[in-house]
């Protein structure tokens, strides 16, 4: 029980989001909204969420930057991709990417959506000028065996219910707002959040992240990096074997809906990022 919990928080943290239109390639194409003109930003939301959710803070941005909101596969009426695997979803945010101007592109994932974005970038590097990464988890802290993997998946089957209230609920600002995430995560189809937990459970993305031409921007909520926790710790909660990677931001007053809770303070720090990454460019 003692893993399964262990399991169970890190996993929670792992899924730790002008006029419009919506359009898809193909059927299994995520589906994006787009907003404004300029260089291009990217925002693909995390496990439960919905592209939609950024809206706070691209209101923020659409004056000087072209917006791209894309749902993650298997979330709105993006499709899951069949066979499920990540790289598999990583290839459909990169059908995303293709269409910008990769030299004024830059990517904002939360979560789930920001190793999409990493496995995306690792396998076309020249497709954005960086990553801005939001309580993204991009290895699990705790060796699980094989055993453990096949016990902690049959509790989820068995237990849906009380896996994901375990596993989500409390990944909010505060208690009102988990109770809100936990109502979010129960209406994404369970065969979704399934799909991800089980390969999420057995990612290691730092070869992908020693892959990349300049350091991603790395920041997290203070749900997630607790005062008084040194970067070091958090690196290691979260998978990063070299903690010089990036220096690490902290947004206060914020959890998983940091782009709802903090529009201002988000919105400041990607252009401060967009602008120096697309800037250099040129």
């Amino acid at each position: 029980m003692r893993l399964l919990r262990l399991s169970l928080a890190t996993l929670g943290l792992a899924v730790l989001a002008a006029a419009a239109w919506v359009h898809a390639d193909t059927p299994a194409a995520p589906q994006v909204t787009e907003m404004g003109r300029g260089p291009t930003i990217v925002f693909v939301h995390g496990l439960g969420a919905a592209r939609m959710d950024w809206m706070p803070t691209a209101r923020k941005l659409i004056s000087r930057y072209h917006v791209v909101l894309v749902d993650l596969p298997g979330h709105g009426t993006s499709a899951l991709p069949e066979p499920f695997s990540l790289e598999a979803c990583a290839e459909q945010v990169d059908a995303i990417l293709a269409r910008q101007k990769a030299e004024s592109t830059i990517v904002v994932g939360q979560g789930a959506g920001g190793l999409m974005a990493l496995m995306a970038a690792q396998a076309h590097p020249d497709r954005t000028r960086g990553l801005f990464l939001i309580d993204t988890q991009i290895k699990s802290p705790i060796p699980v065996g094989e055993q453990d993997r096949v016990q902690l998946m049959r509790f989820m089957d068995d237990n849906y219910a009380t896996f994901t209230q375990m596993a989500f609920s409390r990944m909010g600002r505060d208690s009102v707002e988990s109770a809100k995430l936990y109502a979010m995560m129960s209406a994404v189809p369970p065969v979704t959040v399934k799909a991800y937990i089980r390969a999420l459970i057995l990612v290691d993305a730092n070869r992908a992240v020693k892959s990349l031409k300049a350091p991603p921007a790395l920041v997290f909520t203070e749900r997630t990096w607790k005062p008084g926790t040194s970067w070091g710790a958090l690196a290691k909660q979260f998978g990063y074997e070299d903690s010089t990677v990036a220096v690490p931001r902290r947004i206060a007053n914020a959890g998983f809906l940091v782009m709802k809770d903090q529009p201002d303070s988000l919105a400041a720090m990607i252009s401060e990022f967009a602008t120096a990454r697309i800037g250099a460019a040129r």
